[in-house]
């Protein structure tokens, strides 16, 4: 290829992030790169305000294939799985939601961040589990 029609991975890379960001990605939990003409994806496809549908998965997939200098995507999202067997593409939502959202909490996630203080034996953890459970 003549070396003026030549794109940058940098370039590519780009591309792509104007279309996860046109299509409400978080940035932060989803990865990507390119190189020789083939664009990685892998992390989390995940939105703040909901989940995706796999219409939009797939209309996200679309556009970055349609992207001048790609040839080829490669993806390992932790949440979808997409299969591709020719033009056509199967997307399926994996694992347990992305986030989940206090009935109160309207926009903002609930943090889940479990922060242990003090550090016990097993055995201890676990007689304190069992009576508990036994009540049941």
């Amino acid at each position: 290829m003549p070396p003026e029609n030549q794109i940058s991975r940098y370039e590519i890379n780009r591309n792509v992030r104007m279309v996860l960001a046109r299509h409400d990605a978080d940035m932060a939990r989803i990865d990507y790169s390119s190189t020789g003409g083939t664009v990685y994806l892998y992390g989390d496809l995940v939105r703040s305000d909901r989940d995706y549908t796999a219409s939009e998965i797939d209309a996200i997939i679309g556009e970055i294939s349609s992207l001048q200098h790609v040839r080829d995507i490669q993806i390992d999202f932790n949440n979808w799985q997409v299969v591709s067997s020719g033009d056509s593409r199967r997307i399926i939502k994996i694992g347990k939601p992305a986030a989940t959202r206090a009935a109160s909490q309207s926009g903002s996630l609930i943090d889940s961040t479990v922060i242990i203080n003090n550090a016990e034996a097993l055995a201890d953890v676990i007689d304190d589990i069992a009576p508990n459970s036994e009540k049941k």
